[in-house]
């Protein structure tokens, strides 16, 4: 990746732009490969594809998928009624697909779905009965009280066992000994990226052509 944003940069035979440093091009490589992610996950991109839309979503960020079974918190403070705080991964940047396992009084124990749900949402519908937590409905509520926490609705009468989350995890920063975790197919992208942005940086005319030529190739 470096090699080939050296020769993009024209820095083999060519003094035209300035020389960034091993420590530089690793910056950039790295600010790239984040809205690479960003891009690439919620659809701000060329294709206008987000995260699993299409094959090419599918494989771009299928290195980033991993797979946690997370217990509750048992000193959780705070908490919302018949609810319970969970603490995300530490490499934790965005979920794809939630259950739990809720325990009901007398019915023993069932996997079903957690639904994401904002604070305004919870507030329409924690008492209508057509819509609040039941036997076969697990809410999921944003907290950060005391680290990077997430909160689960249960219905009365019962407990949450075990959170299943698997999510997009944030990528290992890009580094001379430290090689991009992402698919191969992705680098040359990356790379691009890193070069529109380094053109931006030093405000050269090539930067409209650089950027141009990355919507051409994504």
């Amino acid at each position: 990746m470096h090699a080939e944003f050296k020769f993009l940069m024209d820095k083999i035979d060519s003094s035209a732009n300035p020389l960034f440093l091993e420590g530089e091009i690793d910056t950039l490589l790295n600010i790239s490969q984040d809205k690479f992610i960003t891009k690439r996950a919620f659809g701000n991109n060329p294709r206008r594809t987000s995260f699993e839309e299409d094959q090419k979503r599918r494989d771009d960020l299928r290195t980033l998928i991993k797979q946690e079974n997370i217990s509750a918190i048992s000193s959780a403070t705070n908490a919302k009624p018949n609810a319970i705080h969970f603490a995300l991964p530490d490499d934790y940047r965005h979920a794809i697909n939630e259950e739990a396992d809720i325990i009901t009084s007398g019915q023993g124990v069932k996997r079903v779905g957690v639904t994401p749900i904002t604070h305004d949402r919870y507030n329409k519908i924690i008492d209508d009965p057509f819509n609040k937590p039941h036997k076969n409905t697990v809410y999921r509520l944003g907290f950060g009280d005391d680290g990077n926490i997430c909160e689960l609705i249960h219905g009365a009468n019962q407990s949450i066992e075990t959170y299943y989350l698997r999510y997009l995890k944030e990528a290992d920063a890009i580094a001379t000994d430290k090689d991009c975790i992402l698919p191969n197919h992705t680098h040359r992208e990356i790379v691009r990226m890193a070069v529109v942005e380094a053109l931006e940086g030093i405000e050269s005319p090539r930067y409209q052509t650089s950027k141009i030529e990355l919507n051409e190739i994504e």
